[in-house]
This record gives C-alpha cells, sequence and structure tokens, in this order.
C-alpha cells in the first residue's frame, strides 16, 4: 500500500479563516460527494478541538456560509453538507473511490492542513496535489503496509469540563511519550486547582477507555 502524508494551505477552505480566528482544531472527515445539475454536494464529518465558547461560534459561523446548506449536530460530532457551483471536477482526485483516508484531514490553528492518504497505487495520491485550490508540499510518500485507520464514531458523551480537561491534555502532550507536560503545568493552563484536573480528566478515561478498547459491556 502506498501511504502519503501532505501539509497543505487550501486557498478557498470554508472553514481555514474560522479555525484561525476561534483558535479551533478541527478534524475533517470527507464522507462522500456527487455531482447534480451542474453543482457539486459533498458532505463532511467535523470533530472539534477548542473551547466550548469558541466551537460554539465556530459552528455559528460556517451555518452562515452559501456552501453550507444542511448541518446536524450530535455530541461533538458535526456532520455538513455543502454545495460548490461550477466545480464539479475540481476535486474530483480528493473523493476518488480508490484513494483511503487514513486518518481525518486536520485543520489547524495556524490555518494548514495536515493530510495522511493511503492506496494501492501512486497515481491516484499525487493527483491530489494538481487540485487548482490546494498548495499541497509533500511530508512523506512510501509503500509500506497499512496500520490504523481512522473509522469515526460517535463516542461517549462528556460533561463539558471533562471534555476541556481531555481535549487540553492531549493537545498538550500529556498523552504522549514523554510526556510534553506534566500536571501542574496543565492545571495552571486551565486555570483551575490541579486535584480538580486529575479528577476531570480521570472522570474522562474511565468513560473513553472501555469505549475504545471495546471493553464496554
Amino acid at each position: 500500500m502506498w501511504i502519503a502524508k501532505f501539509r497543505n494551505w487550501h486557498k478557498t477552505c470554508l472553514i481555514r479563516p474560522l479555525c484561525v480566528k476561534y483558535k479551533v482544531t478541527d478534524m475533517v472527515y470527507m464522507i462522500n460527494s456527487w455531482d447534480e445539475k451542474g453543482q457539486f454536494y459533498y458532505t463532511e464529518l467535523h470533530i472539534l478541538q477548542g473551547t466550548e465558547e469558541n466551537k460554539k461560534q465556530f459552528v455559528k459561523d460556517m451555518q452562515k456560509d452559501p456552501a453550507t446548506i444542511k448541518v446536524e449536530i450530535k455530541g461533538n460530532h458535526i456532520f455538513t453538507l455543502n454545495k460548490i457551483k461550477g466545480k464539479t471536477d475540481i476535486f474530483a482526485p480528493v473523493f476518488d473511490q480508490r484513494i483511503i483516508y487514513v486518518k481525518p484531514v486536520i485543520q489547524h490553528t495556524d490555518g494548514y492542513e495536515t493530510w495522511e492518504l493511503a492506496c494501492w497505487e501512486k497515481g491516484p495520491l499525487m493527483k491530489i496535489m494538481k487540485v487548482p485550490d490546494f498548495e499541497m508540499k509533500i511530508v512523506s510518500v512510501e509503500e509500506k503496509p497499512l496500520g490504523d485507520i481512522f473509522l469515526p464514531q460517535i463516542q461517549p458523551k462528556l460533561p463539558k469540563k471533562q471534555k476541556e480537561a481531555i481535549e487540553l491534555a492531549i493537545k498538550e502532550g500529556y498523552y504522549q511519550t514523554p510526556r510534553k507536560i506534566h500536571l501542574q503545568k496543565l492545571a495552571e493552563i486551565s486555570k483551575i486547582k490541579k486535584q480538580t484536573l486529575q479528577e476531570n480528566l480521570t472522570k474522562a478515561e474511565n468513560k473513553l477507555i472501555p469505549f475504545l478498547t471495546g471493553q464496554t459491556g
């Protein structure tokens, strides 16, 4: 399997300005697309990371965009139906059915995207670089066995404080090996007591770990 990693500046992206403005990271999974009467439709799943208030403003602004014609929200999962007039062929390489989205496209708060894709052949991956709206740079392209793949699911709903705690911990590298940050520093960033943060993380972990490992019965 060919696996490619890209760094992209999507010049006409609908959500890039919102990620920068509200400091929200958007993990985007492109689900499907189709042509209808000269217009291009596509469905996306958005999983947001950021403060609750900023995410609300993000979604509010996203719904105002004329290209976003339908929105459904389930917990932290946001499904959108988008329409672009007169661009039937431009994004065809992105939705090529031969391509596997190993991970969601991640729209960062600096305006850049990271992509990780796989395909049995190298050619379809390289065609994505030719999309006119993209300024795509190759991070790596290699032929190797495909490991993990992102499969979106509706995760357990967490209370606001637990959700914010776990998202901050992930963002700051608390769960990386070696850890990039310790609990005391996380508490200082959160502006709450260390013990309170630890309790929020523990409660969130107790809900998420059984779900992620399949031990929910």
